[in-house]
């Protein structure tokens, strides 16, 4: 305290000391200017008055000599110059135009002349301090004597009065009260010095100001601390009148920096003063009428620092207090009061980042923008921290909702009053989005978050569509993305609980129909992209057509899972994959089918190779799925399996034949695109139809001949009589499809596969067949061949003449 006092008194003493000696040789300076140019004004006076006085001569004038008169000149009418008669071309004899004038051989031009730049001159060194120091004092002895030793007299002057009044006090001869006066005397002081030198040094003399007030703040302090000479309650209110004052300053002189002082003192405030109490209900109360001041302040002046300033210790304050409450403490039963008082900072700083802007009429920058987003989200994680401990979080998804409510009646105000900027429409706007997407994840969970963003980013699309209002148009994209994670993780919580071999992405009538909204809100968005032209932006540079296509892809999809995962879930107990495999291949197939359907139907611009592409897809599906189809069959037959599951097995059949008579028909339509593999393409449907109907024949043939003999015998005979009378009726088809359309690709296939019957027969058929199978093999091939060779000598004009295709 006493270093305080000492220090302030002696920085007191210099200051005056070198402002009055500054002012006086100033004034000197001044005077004897004065002075001087007076004496030579007196001088050039009586010069003047001294100076012979000479008479001009009088001239007379005469008449016959021009006198002289001012010049007017004289009045010149514009000429207007006459029209110029048209030029006509001259008709030569040889039939040519001669132009009507022959312009004259152009002279060369001189180029012009570079100028003589001057020469090159190094500039003079600048001067150093210590050379302007003797321009400034060319006499040294007059420095010294008039300057330099009235400063160091004063210095040592006041370190010796500081000495003595250090001294003093520990010899305890200046009391309490004193040195609390000493110290409200320099304040007092440094204020009225700042006061009286406000106009000419007003930089340093705020600085002074901010001086007294932080004496005034610190001595105070002091006296309630150290001393005892005041109450807390009488302390607080000397405080208060202190930043009261500090204020009032900062206004009339319209000085940052007195206002920051005040700012940071008001806060400091109740620390200065706290006898460790820890009254919170007084301490914020007094930060709530701090910031009342500080948002009175923002009214009239635009001073950003106060509002960083005022935010950032009440942040400070009232975050680590709520920390120190919920963190560190055995539960929190203070969360009511901590709430209302949340609420009441929060509505000051909205009206204090927002009342100066809006009061004048100037646009919020991005600084604006990250004070309001800094307050909103930092009363919305107070809120949520306060509300975890009201009825277990029961009110966090409505507090949530009510804080995005507030935003958006915020925009509404500002839009239809025609106050605020435009950008701080926006910002309300994507704030109550936010907001609103927020309150399913704090409120809601697993599949509701889903089904609230489902409907949300549908509705914020539909919104951009009637406001044209781009925010809400990214806000749908962003909730789009947000919904496909939730949907994901919804489906990987519902197999993380699966206790089965059989992956489910649902295991419940509400997952069930989250994914059927999820396909419905895709479905929507993709009608609304298709509502805009289609060279229209969505997002990122995507165009809107490309964008809903892609929406219809998405809710294929999803559909498309949910009913193969549901048949997981119908056979969830299924110890093996025959039975839901036979599902999933009816499934695909009759998605893959109706899709292609609506594809011809609708005439919708999908590519050929996408068309190709799902059947294909199809037919891998098939191939792939031939051994469960095999064990299915056999548990069918040995009485393990429903029967009907084999006939499931025989409607997906159906379904295949038809997509792939569709890849024919693609084929057949638009056999231009097929042109650089044409025949390989034509090989390769032969090779799957061949192989279907192989396998296909097989399963009836051991259905019908296992009453009468096992499985494996059914099997064999199949494999070494039935497959080669199969591939020769194939081959036939082949052949007669060949000859009827004119294929030249057609009828090769069917020979090479003949040749290959044969080669099978007479290689590997003939041995350990039964002796009907034999027969029937070789009667059937025989027959075959001489149908197909008397065709071929019928035919044989028809075929000579046919053009290769």
């Amino acid at each position: 305290m006493e270093a305080l006092f000492f220090i302030a008194l002696l920085i007191i003493i210099i200051l005056l000391f070198i402002i009055k000696s500054r002012q006086k040789d100033t004034e000197n300076r001044t005077h004897q200017s004065f002075l001087s140019l007076k004496k030579e004004l007196v001088e050039l006076k009586e010069t003047i008055k001294n100076l012979p006085a000479k008479e001009l001569p009088v001239t007379q004038t005469d008449e016959n000599v021009v006198q002289w008169r001012p010049y007017i000149p004289p009045i010149i009418e514009p000429q207007i110059s006459p029209a110029l008669p048209e030029l006509t071309p001259v008709i030569e004899k040889d039939g040519f135009v001669s132009s009507p004038f022959t312009p004259k051989s152009e002279e060369p031009v001189a180029s012009p002349k570079e100028p003589d730049l001057p020469p090159y001159v190094n500039p003079l060194p600048s001067e150093n301090w210590w050379a302007k120091w003797l321009r400034n004092n060319p006499d040294l002895e007059k420095f010294i004597g008039e300057n330099l030793i009235n400063k160091i007299g004063i210095t040592v002057l006041v370190l010796g009065i500081a000495f003595f009044v250090k001294y003093a006090i520990d010899q305890n001869w200046i009391k309490e009260a004193g040195r609390v006066s000493i110290g409200i005397g320099c304040g007092i002081a440094l204020t009225g010095l700042a006061h009286y030198l406000r106009n000419t040094y007003r930089s340093f003399s705020s600085v002074l100001a901010g001086g007294g007030i932080a004496v005034f703040y610190f001595t105070i302090a002091f006296a309630f601390h150290e001393y005892q000479l005041f109450s807390q309650t009488a302390a607080f209110v000397i405080m208060v009148v202190i930043t009261l004052f500090a204020v009032m300053l900062s206004l009339g002189y319209d000085k940052l920096e007195l206002a920051v002082i005040a700012a940071i003192g008001g806060f400091i405030t109740p620390f200065l003063i706290s006898s460790g109490s820890g009254n919170y209900i007084i301490l914020f109360t007094y930060l709530l009428i701090l910031n009342m001041g500080m948002l009175a302040l923002a009214w009239f002046k635009k001073w950003q620092a106060i509002n960083v300033i005022a935010l950032f210790f009440t942040l400070c304050i009232y975050g680590g207090w709520l920390v120190q409450n919920t963190l560190f403490g055995n539960g929190f039963l203070l969360y009511k009061n901590s709430m209302v008082f949340a609420t009441a900072f929060y509505v000051l700083f909205l009206g204090m980042g927002m009342v100066n802007n809006i009061r004048n009429q100037q646009p919020f920058k991005a600084f604006d923008f990250s004070l309001l987003m800094l307050v909103t989200f930092s009363y919305y994680a107070a809120g949520v921290t306060n509300l975890h401990y009201w009825n277990e979080g029961a009110y966090q998804g409505l507090f949530t909702i009510a804080l995005g409510m507030i935003n958006f009646c915020l925009a509404a105000y500002f839009y239809t009053s025609n106050k605020g900027d435009k950008n701080l429409l926006y910002l309300l706007i994507g704030l109550t989005l936010t907001f609103i997407s927020l309150a399913a994840p704090v409120q809601l969970h697993g599949h509701t978050i889903t089904l609230f963003w489902s409907a949300e980013f549908v509705l914020l699309y539909w919104l951009h569509q009637r406001s044209n209002i781009r925010i809400f148009k990214y806000s749908s994209f962003i909730i789009l993305i947000l919904m496909l994670i939730s949907l994901l993780m919804d489906w990987k919580k519902a197999n993380d609980f699966n206790v089965n071999h059989l992956m489910v992405i649902y295991k419940s009538l509400q997952g069930f129909i989250t994914n059927i909204v999820a396909v419905v809100a895709f479905t929507f968005y993709a009608v609304l992209l298709r509502k805009e032209q289609n060279t229209t932006v969505y997002v990122a540079g995507v165009k809107n057509n490309v964008a809903g296509t892609a929406m219809i892809m998405i809710a294929v999809i999803i559909l498309y899972l949910t009913g193969v995962f549901g048949a997981n879930l119908y056979f969830y107990n299924a110890k093996t994959l025959d039975i839901p495999n036979t599902w999933h291949q009816l499934i695909t197939y009759l998605f893959t089918a109706l899709l292609l359907w609506i594809i011809n139907r609708y005439r919708l611009s999908v590519t050929i190779v996408l068309q190709l592409l799902l059947i294909a897809g199809c037919v891998g599906m098939y191939l792939l799925s031939i051994p469960n189809v095999i064990r299915l069959r056999n548990g069918v037959l040995l009485d393990q399996y429903p029967a009907i599951q084999f006939w499931v097995h025989w409607l997906a059949d159906m379904l295949l034949i038809y997509l792939l008579y569709r890849a024919i028909l693609l084929y057949r339509n638009y056999r231009s695109l097929f042109l650089p593999a044409r025949n390989f393409v034509l090989w390769l449907i032969n090779i799957v139809l061949i192989a279907f109907f192989s396998v296909e024949c097989m399963h009836a043939y051991v259905f019908l001949t296992t009453p009468l003999q096992n499985i494996n015998t059914a099997l064999q005979q199949y494999l070494k009589a039935g497959l080669t009378i199969v591939w020769a009726l194939c081959s036939f088809a082949i052949m007669w499809l060949g000859m009827k359309h004119k294929y030249k690709t057609l009828r090769i296939i069917s020979l090479s596969l003949f040749s290959l019957a044969l080669v099978k027969l007479f290689l590997f058929d003939i041995r350990n067949i039964s002796e009907g199978g034999k027969i029937a093999a070789f009667i059937m091939l025989g027959i075959l061949l001489l149908i197909i060779s008397f065709m071929y000598q019928k035919l044989k004009k028809i075929i000579i003449d046919d053009t290769t295709r």
